[in-house]
């Protein structure tokens, strides 16, 4: 894939817990790993929306088939939008295609490969993503009722979703996952006057196109690595290269800030107490530039000098980033 990114991490914010406090907290954020497994090695990959047109003259069908339309279009568009965010997509153009289907059954059966080729050769994709199914069904509910001496109306508009994915890596002729995406968005009102699906509801096609964005969305977090936020500390005090480097760190300088705690560290007489927090603090800086390995060493040399609390649960989650790092 073009374009990979080095690193995986992006500093967000650091926030002070109080003003005497050994220690500030900053937040970070590290990459999610993806529950389906895409292979670092494809070039080109293309979304497909499968679409029904509806039984002709049919005119409920036609309408169904219009609302399932709108709603598969957006989650195909919002899918790309999401990759995009995503490091594993950074630099690649993806594509989307409309493709027809002759049927409306649930049951849909993987394309043949045939058919993906036939689909995927125009964009030489090697990777299709592709909304084999979706189907979104609209109810609505209305009554009024008395609160006190004023008539009040109620409405409300439920809306089933079924969404079904698959990924198919044609260089290894291999389906990679299958995902049904299911749920039930409602949307209700109470008013003096009736209460209507267009008015104090949305339409049913502006539902139709949130259902879209919910399943393109949810369907990227299954498929590709994206940002979370998580939390850190580094020490701030204890001698003035300790502060001079907190200071470093609110401009988000770290390498300035890692040469003022190795300077903490290359004095030979100093307190083992501060040369524990300048090596843990050297740790986080080494997780921060994706020296995952590194970060571990330094979390070795802070435990040598002394046993700092935070260093156990930091250790858990160094060793558990290069866990992740191995799978992505």
């Amino acid at each position: 894939m073009k374009n990979r990114i080095t690193y995986f991490f992006s500093i967000i914010l650091v926030l002070t817990v109080t003003s005497c406090s050994t220690y500030k907290v900053i937040e970070i954020q590290t990459l999610r790993p993806s529950e389906i497994s895409i292979p670092r090695s494809f070039n080109q990959p293309l979304i497909v929306a499968s679409l029904y047109n509806g039984i002709e003259g049919v005119e409920e069908s036609i309408a169904q088939a219009a609302l399932d339309s709108i709603t598969g279009t957006e989650a195909a568009i919002v899918l790309t939008e999401s990759l995009y965010d995503s490091p594993w997509f950074q630099g690649v153009n993806i594509p989307n295609h409309i493709h027809y289907r002759d049927d409306n059954s649930k049951y849909i059966l993987p394309f043949t490969w045939e058919q993906v080729n036939e689909v995927a050769d125009p964009y030489n994709a090697d990777l299709v993503i592709s909304l084999e199914y979706v189907k979104i069904e609209p109810v609505v509910e209305q009554y009024g009722y008395w609160e006190g001496s004023l008539r009040m109306y109620y409405g409300s508009l439920t809306t089933n979703i079924y969404a079904y994915w698959r990924v198919y890596d044609l260089y290894n002729k291999k389906v990679l996952g299958e995902y049904l995406y299911r749920d039930t968005l409602v949307w209700d009102n109470s008013d003096y006057r009736k209460v209507r699906v267009g008015d104090q509801l949305p339409g049913f096609f502006s539902a139709g196109s949130y259902c879209g964005y919910l399943i393109g969305s949810e369907y990227a977090k299954k498929i590709a690595p994206g940002w979370m936020n998580e939390k850190r500390i580094y020490y701030k005090v204890g001698s003035k290269e300790m502060k001079k480097a907190a200071e470093f760190v609110e401009k988000n300088m770290w390498l300035d800030a890692a040469a003022q705690w190795q300077t903490v560290l290359s004095k030979p007489s100093q307190k083992k107490n501060l040369a524990a927090m300048a090596a843990f603090n050297m740790a986080l800086a080494n997780e921060l530039l994706g020296n995952f390995d590194v970060a571990i060493e330094w979390l070795n040399k802070s435990k040598e000098f002394e046993t700092l609390p935070d260093e156990s649960w930091y250790r858990k989650i160094i060793e558990y980033r290069i866990k992740i790092m191995e799978k992505l």
